[in-house]
């Protein structure tokens, strides 16, 4: 996992490579997932049986409660990715091409993780991650993540919007339109009903961009939440290959201009 230089970033970034048959790029972008799948419910279940003791202290046990629920939102992207969508008319099924039937699901992995960050990452300090999780308690149904500045040496909480997060969880501009994206194929937006009425009928690897990348969001998360538990990267490397280990560090970063200035 340490050895950077070394990774193959063309296999993480298979499913966004036009050169490839698109029905390769879909499985490479379903391998992936199973493999994220795997290394997120082996977290889950360890946490369980072997690390109860964590869930005495409230902020741990509501990081896995976060965990499961990417993971399950990310189960249900996985399912609906690979089994598709099914209309029944005069007793025939009809199969629903649509590229765009897991946004939902990919968008809300995407706002999980982005709590997550602002809870347990982003903040430096004791002070600042008790601030954090203060205003986040007392102010949860408001929208958007949540920042901690300090201004004439007191600290202050402010909301990130989820459509500016990426700034903070990924270091690169690739990462830019990926919220507006999202939304734009989860509401009733001109521009994305148009782009639906106008999807190809022929299936050109689109189909499991959105699972990629909730994949990439779900390893975020396990990532992070591996650096809330001691000894939190011991639990995967008796289990898993150094080939899976750098495919779940790749897919927790995403882009290449981050992992270069990591």
């Amino acid at each position: 996992m340490k050895q950077k230089d070394d990774f193959d970033w063309t296999i993480v970034l298979a499913p966004f490579n036009e050169k490839l048959p698109a029905r390769k790029r879909t499985e490479v972008a379903i391998e992936q997932s199973e493999l994220i799948l795997r290394i997120a419910t082996h977290i889950i279940c360890h946490t369980i049986v072997e690390r109860d003791e964590l869930f005495q202290e409230e902020r741990t046990a509501i990081a896995h409660a976060f965990l499961q629920r990417e993971t399950s939102t990310h189960m249900c992207n996985h399912k609906l990715t690979t089994e598709g969508l099914v209309y029944h008319y005069n007793e025939q099924a009809f199969q629903l091409h649509e590229e765009y039937k897991t946004m939902t699901l990919t968008r809300s992995a995407y706002e999980h993780l982005a709590m997550f960050y602002f809870l347990y990452e982003h903040p430096k300090t004791e002070e600042e991650r008790n601030a954090v999780w203060k205003y986040w308690k007392s102010n949860n149904r408001k929208n958007g993540s949540i920042e901690v500045i300090r201004v004439d040496g007191r600290l202050e909480v402010s909301q990130v919007p989820f459509s500016q997060a990426w700034k903070y969880l990924y270091r690169s501009n690739e990462m830019a339109m990926l919220y507006r994206h999202l939304s734009m194929h989860c509401h009733p937006v001109y521009s994305g009903l148009v782009q639906y009425q106008n999807q190809t009928l022929e299936d050109e690897g689109e189909d499991a961009i959105p699972l990629h990348l909730s994949s990439s969001f779900l390893a975020y998360m396990c990532k992070l939440f591996l650096k809330l538990i001691p000894q939190g990267e011991e639990i995967l490397k008796h289990d898993f290959t150094p080939r899976d280990l750098s495919i779940f560090r790749a897919l927790s970063i995403l882009s290449r201009e981050y992992l270069k200035n990591s």
